[in-house]
């Protein structure tokens, strides 16, 4: 992921993806990233304060199709919120 644009009023990074990735796993190998390097936010990054962090996968811009792809995320938490909650841990 690449910075795409900062919010400073909510302290906040959208991301876009610009190159593909060197570890695609097992599900990437399915994937034509070609179509989606582009300037299109993928993710927003929002801090919260110096503990928690608050993470939005909005999934991938496929320039072909022209459609947002991949908008699952695997992150398991105990809240339906749309937000992922990044917590900081202890040393």
């Amino acid at each position: 992921m690449k910075e795409l644009k900062k919010y400073d009023f909510e302290k906040g990074i959208a991301y876009t993806l610009k190159e593909v990735p060197e570890d695609i796993g097992n599900i990437g190998r399915g994937l034509n990233w070609k179509e989606y390097v582009n300037n299109e936010p993928i993710a927003y990054l929002k801090i919260i304060n110096e503990n928690t962090m608050h993470f939005y996968w909005y999934g991938f811009y496929n320039k072909k199709t022209k459609k947002i792809e991949c908008k699952e995320t695997n992150f398991q938490q105990e809240s339906k919120t749309k937000e992922i909650i990044l917590k900081k841990c202890s040393p």
